[in-house]
Order: structure tokens, then C-alpha cells, then sequence
């Protein structure tokens, strides 16, 4: 069964190479899920990861920093 039934929904038209949709299928047949259903699956993790990478982006200056961030205002403020 759907994990979306009972949801509203639109559709898209999708090109895909032979390539894909022959993994598609393989996937489909190993998974018994219908191609629409892991399509689905898929749009909703790669959506999920990009809210992700822009979270770990907003933070900036502070992604590799090894220093607190406390204890570098505290350096700035001492500057002053």
C-alpha cells in the first residue's frame, strides 16, 4: 500500500535515460513497489537532504571552526 494514499497529488512528467529506468525497474522488481511509489521515495530524500545541506550551510563561518564560538566573541571583545 502507498504510504501517500488518501493524499492529494499532481503529476509530473519525467524523462529519464534507458539507464535509469532499467534500474528503476530492477529496483521495482527487488523492492515490489511500483515505479511512481520509488519515485516518490526518492523526490522526498533528495528534498530532505537539501533542506539538511542548507542548514549545515547557514552556519557558515562556524562549520569548521574549531574554536568556540563563545571564546572567540570573548577575543573580539577584548580588542576593544
Amino acid at each position: 500500500m502507498s504510504m501517500v494514499s488518501g493524499m492529494d497529488m499532481g503529476r509530473i512528467l519525467l524523462d529519464l535515460s534507458d539507464e535509469l529506468i532499467k534500474r528503476l525497474d530492477d529496483l521495482k522488481q527487488h523492492r515490489n513497489l511500483p515505479r511512481a511509489e520509488l519515485l516518490r521515495e526518492a523526490v522526498e530524500q533528495y528534498l530532505e537532504r537539501q533542506n539538511q545541506n542548507a542548514i549545515a550551510d547557514a552556519l557558515g563561518l562556524w562549520k569548521n571552526c574549531d574554536e568556540e564560538g563563545v571564546e572567540y566573541q570573548r577575543k573580539l571583545r577584548e580588542e576593544w
